[in-house]
């Protein structure tokens, strides 16, 4: 059954194709596996020194793709971390490194590289000082060991940090935070406070904190005093990580929820089985729209079958008098039934004759257009609908379920969306399974518009009036076609229920009248498969 292409249609696409640019925003990450190059591996040694600086050297392996022949290195520094000095080297053969800027505050490095070179390894040394604060009762040393890089993926990073043996001999995993938590692993080895992530995307970075007695910071000369405490370090990390739960936690509901909700619903307010019953009344006498959109679509839907009906039984009421070529209106439209009014509205856009009388033009006609006929139909089509919708034939509960459950699902993904493109830090937590989540999030977009549009032609119920309608009416159509012959009045309800041109083939069972008839209701089809959207 084909449907109308609405205007909200049009919305629906509309939010499917931004969500797919969303998509790839999310996707950022993954996609930025092609870029110009990648950081294959990265080994950072750090030592913290007595005075409270600490001394870092990276070895890191770059690889090229395509032709690109630059790449770069930079490091920003937090508040309140200070460089005192740095330098970057690379191979002589591999290319050269040029300076873009540097301050007490970091440093950007772009590297141009040979044209032969496809892979090469940057030695990175620096030193900092004011990593180590001192709080009101607790030292931190807080170290970002990374740097969001914009052109590429980094992959394979470790980090050992030296530790004076004042600070190693009295530390504890529990007195140490990373983040992104996910992915880094650490363990405290000897002197060494071992760390190792797997990727890192462009645009995150890592840190870690190291918390310990504040006396052994204040013998440290470049120590600064900050606010920092224990139940301001032990708040961060609680949030930080509720921050990553929670958003699994809404990824996880996106994915399974929808699933249990809809077979759920569908099993309690859906449409039931058809149930067999001799117990019951008829309803012989109800106009063919009403069977056409009950019992041939189900979802209270009229079709061009629902009209040819009506058009019958207006020739056989005298109302109009259908012959060989012509439809003759026989009374006016005072005091008939408004759906026949425009039925009969209907009917005068198609070609009218001198004495009044309407010629059904040929379908495939180019000299004629049927857009006031079309237009004139789907006034019809409304006004039917309004007397469908009003028999209480469905209960449409379910249909207010999953309407309230889209329009919940959609505030949840914008709250997931808002989340996630306001907490970076934690969604890049995820580097590996960024396209994932990005799938996700954008099937779950697509889902919960397509659900507002859904509902009301699923999740219905059959009244117990509505469910007794269908089955005496199933029950009488096939014993109207089991007769030898057809009265006007079968021949209505059979083309209402969709069986034209069955009748049309049928010529023992059919008179050489009734048979004139069907043949002026099979131009009218051929006219409304020519003016279907």
């Amino acid at each position: 059954m084909k449907r109308k292409f609405e205007r909200k249609y049009f919305f629906i696409i509309f939010m499917i194709v931004s969500g797919f640019f969303i998509f790839i925003a999310l996707g950022n990450g993954f996609w930025r596996e092609s870029a110009p190059y990648k950081i294959d591996s990265v080994e950072i040694n750090a030592k913290l020194d007595e005075q409270g600086d600490l001394h870092v050297e990276e070895l890191s392996v770059y690889i090229l793709s395509r032709n690109n022949r630059t790449a770069s290195k930079k490091l920003h520094l937090s508040y309140p971390s200070v460089l005192k000095s740095y330098s970057v080297e690379i191979p002589n053969d591999a290319g050269f490194v040029k300076e873009i800027s540097s301050s007490p505050g970091g440093f950007d490095a772009r590297i141009f590289l040979e044209q032969e070179v496809s892979e090469f390894v940057m030695n990175t040394e620096y030193v900092i000082s004011g990593v180590v604060e001192v709080g009101s009762d607790i030292a931190v040393l807080s170290y970002r060991f990374w740097e969001p890089n914009s052109d590429a993926m980094t992959r394979d990073i470790s980090l050992a940090m030296e530790l004076p043996e004042t600070i190693i001999s009295r530390l504890t995993e529990d007195d140490i935070s990373v983040r992104p938590f996910k992915e880094a692993s650490f363990e405290i080895e000897g002197n060494l406070v071992k760390l190792q992530m797997k990727s890192v995307l462009s645009n995150a970075s890592g840190e870690i904190k190291i918390s310990f007695p504040k006396s052994i910071a204040n013998t440290m000369p470049n120590a600064v005093n900050t606010t920092i405490s224990k139940s301001a370090l032990r708040k961060e990390h609680e949030s930080a990580m509720f921050q990553q739960a929670f958003l699994s936690g809404l990824i996880g509901f996106q994915i399974a929820v929808p699933f249990f909700v809809i077979f759920f619903t569908f099993i309690l307010f859906g449409i039931e089985p058809q149930v067999k019953s001799e117990i019951g009344y008829r309803l012989y006498d109800v106009p063919g729209y009403l069977l056409n959109a009950v019992i041939k679509n189900p979802f209270q839907e009229i079709d061009h079958n629902g009209f040819l009906s009506t058009i019958m039984e207006m020739h056989n009421s005298g109302e109009i008098q259908i012959g060989e070529n012509t439809i003759s209106l026989e009374t006016s439209e005072k005091g008939i039934p408004t759906q026949q009014k425009w039925a009969l509205q209907t009917l005068k856009s198609l070609r009218r004759n001198e004495d009044g009388s309407i010629e059904i033009p040929d379908a495939e006609s180019d000299a004629f257009s049927f857009d006031e006929f079309k237009e004139q139909y789907g006034f019809w089509r409304k006004h039917a609908m309004r007397v469908v919708k009003s028999g209480r034939f469905y209960e449409y509960l379910g249909s207010t379920v999953m309407s309230v459950f889209s329009i919940l699902y959609l505030i949840i993904w914008s709250l997931i969306l808002k989340f996630v493109f306001g907490n970076w830090q934690v969604y890049l937590s995820f580097p590996d399974e960024s396209l994932a989540i990005s799938i996700v999030l954008y099937v779950d977009w697509c889902l919960g518009w397509l659900l507002l549009v859904l509902p009301k032609n699923i999740f219905a119920r059959w009244t117990p009036s509505g469910r007794l309608f269908y089955m005496e009416w199933k029950k009488t159509e096939k014993e109207l076609l089991s007769k030898q012959s057809w009265t006007n009045d079968d021949i209505a309800k059979l083309v209402a229920l969709g069986h034209l041109q069955d009748l049309i083939s049928n010529r023992k069972r059919v008179s050489d009248q009734q048979l004139t008839l069907l043949r002026q209701l099979q131009r009218l089809e051929m006219i409304f498969n020519k003016v279907r959207p």
